[in-house]
């Protein structure tokens, strides 16, 4: 049958010999020793590693490029800071948890320096950062997405909106998610109970929640169940961060898991961060790992801000049999000045976070940015077989171990059987 592509050579994880790989409809149509087929494009793949596309179940995307856009790093420019005057109407203002982490960790930006500059968005200014950082998350194989957009009392609802005008604007090359997502919390910040329900009638995918930065472990457990109450209505998953802290007395992931399991909720419950798990003494960790597994709930390492600060228990979660998955978090904002994104930059810092360092480990790893994501999303297993979507990578390497050790620019970049990113490096040695 006439093909649209046609890969020539390529060599499928874990395989013990190359294939040619037809797409055509924006499906695979044929994974064979030797294709003859006619095809529109044949790619010379040459025995380099291809898999699925990658998914970043977790990235605060609205917010990228604030230290850029502030100057904050640059040598020739003055860091553009609020004045006193600007900073007077927040003095005395109660903040809510995150406060906590800009006083623990010098990476944090100071909550009212954040403030400011949410006040500031526009839809089309936030949606055009969006649009950049998607670009190149692209370019490095980044085919889905869970968008984290800040609803709260400075930002109201001016993320979401770009986000679904992103999500829009791109639904014919990457599938995006929104996340209404509580960044001030929902009881320490005042209208932002009313926001969340807005976001969600404008069409928001993900009820997302924040629950450890509430002021009492009461507000905690409100703020816990306000989400499953505001998803189960609208017929939402959920996305919770919890937990972000090395305090080992902190409980909000044991406070969603129970609320999974008491309250018969049918949609998927995921959560990132939870590093003080890795903190508790061992039998609660454990009592603990057993509650999320028995609840289903869906981990996310993000191993870049977090290893700034307690990392969670991925190796006894993986024991366990729990899910996890690995994502971007933070692309240079409020709370982490680096990122690329590149989920084969975010696996480089799970493999040596989680102690994985080796053949199978790292294929955990790989999966943890493919598959697990996925599964986390809610999208199908993009196991690259006949009759899955053609979203796939190819990459400078002929093993995942070499794909993440290097990260070199993929020379071509598949969504839905089209090619919408190829990079080819050339290299030069004066000696």
């Amino acid at each position: 049958m006439p093909l649209d592509i046609k890969l020539r050579e390529a060599q499928l994880r874990r395989a013990p010999k190359l294939v040619d790989i037809g797409i055509a409809d924006g499906r695979i149509v044929a994974v064979a020793d030797r294709l003859d087929d006619p095809a529109e494009r044949t790619i010379e793949v040459a025995g380099r590693l291809v898999t699925p596309g990658f998914a970043d179940p977790h990235c605060h995307i609205d917010k990228s490029f604030f230290g850029e856009l502030t100057g904050r790093y640059d040598y020739l420019r003055t860091p553009q800071r609020p004045d006193d005057a600007t900073l007077a109407k927040y003095r005395g203002q109660p903040r809510s948890g995150m406060g906590d982490m800009e006083e623990v960790h010098a990476n944090v930006v100071p909550l009212f320096e954040s403030w400011v500059f949410k006040e500031g968005y526009t839809v089309d200014a936030v949606a055009e950062r969006m649009l950049r950082a998607l670009r190149t998350a692209a370019a490095n194989g980044v085919l889905a997405m869970r968008m984290f957009c800040d609803v709260d009392s400075h930002a109201g609802l001016t993320p979401v909106s770009a986000g679904l005008r992103v999500r829009e604007q791109l639904r014919g090359v990457m599938s995006l998610q929104v996340v209404a997502f509580p960044q001030e919390g929902i009881f320490t910040d005042p209208g932002t109970e009313a926001l969340l329900e807005e976001a969600m009638v404008l069409g928001a995918d993900v009820v997302g929640g924040l629950p450890f930065v509430e002021w009492t472990a009461d507000d905690m457990q409100r703020h816990v169940l306000h989400c499953f109450d505001l998803a189960a209505r609208f017929k939402r998953d959920l996305h919770f961060l919890c937990d972000d802290t090395s305090d080992p007395s902190a409980r909000t992931l044991e406070m969603v898991a129970v609320a999974k399991l008491r309250s018969g909720f049918k949609g998927s419950v995921a959560s990132s961060h939870n590093g003080a798990l890795s903190t508790y003494p061992e039998e609660h960790r454990v009592r603990v790992i057993s509650l999320l597994r028995q609840a289903g709930v869906r981990m996310v390492a993000n191993a870049h801000v977090n290893l700034l600060g307690t990392y969670t228990a991925v190796p006894e979660l993986l024991q366990a049999g729990v899910l996890v998955a690995a994502g971007q978090d933070d692309i240079d904002n409020f709370y982490y000045p680096l990122g690329q994104p590149d989920p084969l930059e975010v696996a480089f810092c799970v493999v040596h976070a989680a102690r994985l360092a080796h053949e199978e480990g790292m294929e955990q790893v790989l999966d943890m940015v493919t598959r697990n994501a996925c599964t986390v999303m809610g999208l199908p297993d993009p196991t690259l077989t006949v009759g899955s979507e053609a979203n796939l990578v190819v990459h400078e390497a002929r093993h995942v171990r070499d794909a993440i050790r290097y990260r070199y620019p993929r020379p071509y970049v598949i969504s839905r059987g089209r090619v919408i990113a190829e990079a080819h490096v050339e290299r030069t040695v004066g000696f």
